[in-house]
């Protein structure tokens, strides 16, 4: 008897061992199966990029080809130190470690900055590695705004591979994989994994408690209608007004309704001018903040970029693409003034000149570089919104913005304030001249509006505020 039953679970066990192997079998077929329709739909759908590749005879032509716009640009532009000339070639290996500099920064230590990010590229154009791997080990500074430069290449390199296998040139591409590694500085560490490179690349996303992240949000305004253009801009006007508040309510903090219009207006001015200056038709933004406590301080590090690549503000005035959808009334006053300064022998290459002298003016409010336009909030008053948000008018070590366009660099740090000022037509307009006397045709304080060695491909505005909890006002007490 007791042998029956073993035999029957025997073969109870032996009946669900062979279904179980059957419903794996059945699995696999489906898998198989569904795997052989979407390659087959894949290829379906690259059939036009094949077709575009089919005259590619080697790697420079796939480069030509299908290298996004924003990398092509740097590396054809002779100003700048990604140019395909500058780059050196390096002996090629299996594994490139990149040390990352132990100050990361296109602003505080520009030359070691730049270099870095020319040998990323190196790296790419001469296929020199299968692996590039990007150290942080000596790395205890850096910012958002460089940080969002390295992603903004790493993305068009990711992106020219992506095309490249849509169009069955794979033979043409030797770079396997990129990765960061020894994240030593925990700062360094949380900014990366929660709005950096891994979040972009491979969608990996690090949530920390202290960290309000504002992920990369990219644009690209080339062949899209004016009605999408208006629709983007709200949507990330919109995206950037709850991000405020979020970090806001991180110190215990609100706007009110007035002042969140307000930022929202300016916010949605500042977009629109960074799609008008873009040669490129693209912008980046990106945001993140950190909260703190130390020693019994509650605060929290705000900040915020807003990034495109093309001509610099500058170019886009002196070398217009096309002349006639420049405005060119403010130019003749650009050129105005910029006689008025050479006459005063203001200008000094080495750390004021024209090019400087023109972004400055370019930010006013009433300046754009399209032509009758009666928009006219300049980038300044943008930069002055979001000052507020420390409530207090005290200058820190922390809280700076800066406008960066080509070989200008313009600081802010509160020292000097927007001004309304009357115009020859008696029209008020807000005005930040950087010094003492209030006025556009005295030369700059040219320790926040300088000339600097390192080109800059476009434009880029960077802000960090820093968020003590007694600074702002409740909703309460604006009311």
């Amino acid at each position: 008897m007791r042998q029956n039953i073993l035999t029957g679970k025997k073969k109870l066990v032996i009946q669900r061992i062979a279904l179980k192997r059957y419903r794996c079998r059945v699995k696999r077929k489906r898998r198989k199966k569904y795997k052989k329709e979407r390659d087959i739909a894949e290829f379906e759908r690259n059939a036009a990029y094949r077709n575009i590749a089919k005259d590619v005879k080697n790697y420079r032509d796939s480069v030509a080809l299908f290298l996004p716009r924003n990398l092509s640009y740097m590396m054809a532009n002779e100003k700048c130190l990604f140019n395909s000339i500058k780059i050196k070639k390096e002996k090629i290996q299996s594994q490139y470690i990149l040390e990352v500099p132990k100050e990361f920064s296109i602003i505080t230590n520009p030359d070691e900055s730049y270099l870095f990010l020319q040998k990323i590229i190196a790296a790419f154009v001469y296929q020199k590695c299968n692996t590039l791997w990007i150290d942080y080990k000596y790395c205890i500074k850096t910012d958002l705004l460089t940080q969002v430069f390295l992603d903004a290449i790493l993305l068009d390199i990711d992106r020219y591979h992506q095309l490249c296998k849509k169009a069955n040139l794979c033979k043409f591409i030797n770079w396997g994989a990129v990765g960061g590694r020894n994240y030593n500085n925990d700062k360094i560490c949380r900014m990366v994994n929660s709005v950096g490179s891994p979040t972009v690349l491979i969608n990996r996303k690090v949530s920390y408690r202290e960290i309000v992240p504002f992920r990369l949000h990219c644009f690209d305004a080339l062949n899209v209608s004016s009605k999408t253009k208006l629709v983007q801009k709200e949507i990330d006007t919109t995206n950037v007004i709850e991000y405020v508040n979020k970090c806001l309510e991180r110190v215990n903090k609100t706007l009110n309704s007035n002042t969140l219009r307000e930022m929202g207006y300016v916010v949605g001015e500042t977009l629109i001018n960074a799609e008008e200056h873009s040669s490129l038709d693209y912008r980046y933004m990106i945001g993140y903040f950190e909260e703190c406590n130390d020693d019994s301080k509650h605060y929290g590090i705000f900040n915020l970029v807003i990034m495109n690549f093309g001509q610099s503000i500058y170019e886009k005035f002196k070398y217009p693409v096309d002349r006639e959808r420049l405005n060119t009334e403010c130019l003749s006053r650009m050129q105005e003034l910029s006689d008025a300064f050479t006459q005063k022998r203001l200008f000094r290459a080495a750390e004021f000149t024209e090019e400087t002298l023109w972004t400055l003016y370019s930010l006013q409010q009433g300046v754009t570089s399209v032509p009758n336009q009666q928009r006219g909030n300049g980038t300044i008053q943008f930069i002055e919104s979001f000052f507020k948000l420390k409530g207090d008018i005290g200058i820190d070590d922390v809280s700076r913005m800066y406008i960066i366009s080509g070989k200008s660099i313009l600081e802010f740090d509160g020292t000097y304030r927007l001004s309304d000022l009357k115009d020859e037509n008696g029209v008020p307009r807000g005005i930040i001249s950087f010094n003492s006397s209030g006025s556009l045709l005295e030369k700059p304080d040219t320790r926040y509006v300088r000339s600097v060695n390192n080109y800059f491909p476009g434009t880029a505005i960077f802000i960090r505020i820093l968020l003590n909890e007694d600074d702002i006002k409740n909703e309460n007490e604006y009311n």
